[in-house]
């Protein structure tokens, strides 16, 4: 089968993880898989060292890559006339975009379309989305709450098909966590206001000295500086420098969670957190939000708790029920494991073929 991906650019958001790890595996498994992105990693100012080693990934695997360009955002014209073009050209059987711009960019197709929407939000006005159902043949949510929510929005039938991580890039980096003295807690995601980084920050201020001189919080992020500026103003006015690190963008994900005892995540929104998933797969107990799919994440895998959005004291009072019971962490660490194969990238991986399949009979 020839199936081609459409997403935003070779960068470390979970869309695109997720993509790659799903292309990577569909073609050891025999299919033709393209990826075509957006724009590039200089076009929209990410991290060029993840982008290359995203590209050499996918070139080994054997998975072909394009970029349309970022013109095509203002000019969406061109955008379309290069995907007709590039599917044309690979005899292209399947087109799944992971965009809005993909649906746009796919009315000169007759190819099958798929889309599959990652976030819980609606984005887009009610007259956008009738002409979106004119174009896709298949809607796809990444979480049961997030397929609700597309359904709301489309009045379709959507797939659930939930986020899933490639195990084998864990081989090495999986352990049970029995903590030390000093807990390590990992955070990763781009610095934004959907990952409400101040929500975290507000939640450390909250704990007393004694608990606060156990942790430290390593962030792996990229992103809005002005965001970034405001986050470290207040590690500074509120002397937190010696519990919170942003460390930049880590191209081992798998080897940055093994590091750590916790993981954290204070979202005010979310779909279902590639991120999430990877550290739930890599054996760590999780501190989540109530948003998007997270508590999916968490029920399914046993391993954590979770708060409810906004509030740093519910927040503040997960970290400290964590870290007051080591057996606790080490429990939900032997749940995660146990059950990491509620995401792996095989099941969803089957499940996509069937999808497929169906939609060229």
């Amino acid at each position: 089968m020839n199936i081609l991906h459409f997403i935003s650019s070779p960068a470390s958001g979970g869309a695109e993880v997720y993509v790659k790890d799903l292309a990577e595996f569909l073609s050891k498994q025999g299919h033709n898989v393209h990826i075509v992105f957006l724009s590039s990693a200089t076009d929209i100012g990410r991290n060029t060292e993840y982008e290359e080693k995203f590209l050499n990934d996918l070139k080994f695997a054997g998975v072909k890559t394009h970029v349309v360009g970022n013109n095509a955002r203002k000019k969406p014209w061109l955008g379309a006339l290069s995907i007709k073009k590039y599917v044309l050209e690979n005899k292209i059987d399947i087109y799944h975009t992971h965009l809005a711009f993909g649906i746009i960019f796919s009315a000169l197709l007759s190819t099958p379309v798929i889309y599959t929407h990652h976030s819980m939000e609606p984005r887009w006005g009610k007259f956008l989305y009738y002409i979106f159902n004119k174009l896709v043949d298949e809607y796809v949510g990444i979480s049961k709450k997030c397929a609700i929510a597309l359904q709301s929005y489309t009045g379709r039938n959507i797939n659930t098909i939930a986020n899933a991580v490639s195990g084998e890039k864990f081989i090495g980096y999986k352990r049970v966590r029995i903590p030390n003295n000093i807990i390590n807690i990992a955070m990763v995601g781009r610095i934004t206001l959907q990952k409400d980084y101040m929500n975290m920050l507000a939640a450390l201020n909250l704990l007393d000295g004694t608990l606060k001189g156990k942790l430290k919080v390593r962030v792996a992020v990229e992103g809005d500086p002005t965001y970034k500026a405001q986050l470290l103003d207040y590690i500074k006015a509120n002397n937190l420098n010696s519990v919170v690190e942003f460390v930049g963008v880590k191209t081992n994900i798998p080897e940055f969670l093994n590091e750590a005892d916790i993981f954290l995540m204070s979202s005010a929104w979310e779909g279902l957190p590639i991120a999430l998933t990877e550290a739930a797969i890599s054996g760590l107990p999780c501190i989540v939000t109530d948003v998007g799919g997270c508590i999916e994440i968490i029920e399914n895998s046993k391993n954590g708790i979770v708060v409810s959005p906004k509030n740093p004291q519910a927040l503040a009072d997960a970290i400290y029920k964590l870290v007051s019971e080591p057996k606790l962490i080490e429990e939900y660490s032997k749940n995660a494991i146990q059950n990491s194969v509620h995401y792996s990238i095989s099941k969803a991986a089957h499940l996509h073929v069937n999808l497929y399949s169906s939609m060229l009979t």
